[in-house]
């Protein structure tokens, strides 16, 4: 039995985030925890670059998939503080579980993250879920010591420990990085990405009156232009958060959607060289304990039809003992008593003819 749609799309986006991508992102790594749950993955974030108070930390956190990814799009929670989120709570985001319709099957995890690293650079977090206030000062300090935040999940190695070791696979994928990722900028959106945080209280269709759309228009330039990146609506205060919303690309038809969906490794991929497999000491390998669990479910399945067809040759037995005894009966009728039968003490016996 062939994977699901979510577990094709799953170990794809984990090849395409792992050391043997062709073309890694710097900015962060995130792969998945455990090997029996490509749901729940850990990423390690570098800050936005300076002049934003968070240039030089590092941020982990967790990614939880859900069963219906990527028709459903993830949540994200720090782990590591950071005076921009709070610590361990669900971030209400349009690219996050609060609003569902506003997601895109065609964003992956890899789109997310960047754009998690642009939001985070804005400033506002007034209204938003899992938003916190806090000083530049405050923020700065809490870069420095995130370099040294630990995650027991992921072996008890430090934000820094993890981020060394994927720029030096990085580098050996002809990517330029330093030896403290300050080379690392913003990295562009796809065209029509949007990313805002959003009231959950408030449905989408609240937001998208005509009148804004002029407006939206030419904040969204201006940033762009500010920025060098394409437009991105970020945190803004409630009162002007209605004034620089960005509209969504438009909605895919369902066979983009499913074919998407159902994207599946390529043989390179699949077979890659030993050069390759190199994977991070703090994580086991994801992508080989992924086949591994889609290996063991077709053996389980083909364990469980195993009695069927043991069964099913039983009946086919059975059957063809049944024909063969009515064409024996068809074609060599019993034949009864006569003169061959001769009474020998008072029973009966058969001379043989010759």
């Amino acid at each position: 039995m062939a994977p699901s749609p979510t577990v094709r799309r799953l170990l794809k986006e984990t090849a395409e985030l792992s050391t043997s991508a062709a073309n890694p992102a710097p900015a962060f790594y995130a792969q998945p925890v455990s090997d029996a749950d490509l749901h729940e993955w850990h990423f390690t974030l570098l800050g936005p670059p300076s002049p934003s108070p968070y240039a030089g930390g590092l941020y982990h956190g967790r990614i939880t998939l859900p069963p219906q990814y990527p028709l459903k799009p993830p949540n994200f929670r720090f782990l590591t503080p950071s005076g921009r989120f709070e610590v361990n709570r669900e971030i209400c985001l349009s690219i996050s579980g609060f609003h569902e319709e506003t997601w895109m099957p065609a964003w992956g995890v890899r789109t997310a993250l960047t754009a998690l690293r642009t939001f985070m650079a804005e400033q506002g977090t007034a209204g938003q879920v899992g938003g916190l206030e806090a000083s530049a000062d405050v923020r700065k300090r809490m870069a420095q010591e995130s370099r040294a935040w630990r995650c027991e999940g992921c072996g008890g190695h430090s934000n820094e420990e993890i981020m060394t070791e994927w720029w030096q696979s990085c580098r050996q994928r002809g990517v330029n990085v330093d030896e403290e990722g300050t080379d690392v900028g913003l990295e562009g959106l796809p065209n029509g990405t949007s990313l805002e945080a959003r009231d959950p209280t408030k449905p989408a269709n609240e937001l998208d009156s005509p009148d804004l759309l002029d407006t939206r228009s030419q904040q969204d330039t201006s940033h762009g232009e500010t920025r060098g990146l394409p437009p991105i609506e970020l945190a803004k205060p409630a009162a002007i958060r209605a004034q620089s919303i960005v509209p969504l690309s438009s909605t895919p038809t369902p066979e983009q959607i499913q074919s998407r969906a159902e994207a599946v490794l390529t043989p390179s991929e699949q077979a890659a060289s030993s050069d390759q497999r190199h994977v991070l000491n703090f994580h086991t390998g994801p992508l080989a304990a992924a086949t591994r669990t889609v290996e063991q479910q077709v053996q389980r399945e083909q364990r469980e039809h195993q009695p069927t067809l043991t069964i099913d040759r039983a009946i086919a037995g059975v059957f063809v003992a049944l024909v063969v005894m009515l064409l024996k009966k068809a074609f060599y009728p019993a034949r009864s008593p006569g003169p061959d039968f001769v009474d020998g003490g008072g029973g009966y016996y058969l001379e043989r003819e010759f």
